[in-house]
């Protein structure tokens, strides 16, 4: 995905912790583990949340949509 961009759909705060919902879009032109390039545009959905200490990222844990993903490779 040599052309990867995040688009920020929502993002917020509370005490020590920032929640970010996003969309990565990109081509896919290179290998995927076994999958060849299929040069097919994706929208891949994110949410991420991270927990900042003393101005630094101490701990950080996220979801991505892998599922759809392969949908969109694998299905014409």
């Amino acid at each position: 995905f040599p052309d990867l961009r995040a688009e920020v759909d929502e993002q917020f705060a509370s005490g020590d912790r920032v929640a970010t919902r996003k969309t990565f879009l990109g081509t896919h032109q290179g290998a995927l583990g076994e999958l060849s390039p299929t040069h097919r545009r994706v929208q891949i959905r994110v949410m991420d949340i991270v927990r900042i200490d003393g101005g630094k990222l101490r701990e950080h844990w996220n979801v991505v949509d892998v599922d759809g993903m392969m949908r969109q490779l694998t299905n014409g």
